[in-house]
């Protein structure tokens, strides 16, 4: 998936200044898929959130301290997606291996189900916590 362009950075801005816009960006774009990506066949969509996250938490891991401890929060949050949704595509990456051996299909079957489910619930978590509304108010 090819990153969003991150439009109106100037150069002679301070760090903040553009941080915050290609944070804005990033944030988009994880969000862009969630939707999607919640929806148990989903795989294309919850690869490219993993993706999302992961780039958002490292602009995080970066430019972070200019934002508080919401930008901890987020990154924490943006490490535990990107570690859940990387996990779901592991299962996914060995179905294939696993063809014809039908007690590792069950297993993986079941281990994506398991974490699809705990997906959602850390999604649901990190909005009842206000973690990316939190994000969005700290940078203004």
């Amino acid at each position: 998936m090819k990153a969003r362009a991150v439009e109106g950075l100037r150069p002679e801005a301070p760090l903040r200044e553009n941080a915050v816009s290609i944070l804005r960006t990033r944030l988009n774009e994880l969000f862009s898929f969630a939707e999607a990506a919640l929806e148990p066949g989903a795989v294309d969509a919850q690869h490219d959130m993993r993706i999302a996250a992961k780039r958002l938490r490292y602009v995080l891991e970066i430019t972070g301290f200019c934002f508080g401890s919401e930008a901890d929060a987020a990154r924490g949050a943006a490490r535990a997606l990107q570690s859940v949704l990387g996990d779901i595509r592991d299962c996914e990456a060995m179905f294939p291996r696993a063809q014809g051996i039908d007690s590792l299909t069950t297993v993986l079957h079941t281990r994506r189900e398991l974490l699809l489910r705990r997906f959602s619930g850390l999604w649901e978590e990190q909005a009842k916590e206000g973690i990316w509304v939190g994000l969005e108010r700290a940078l203004g």
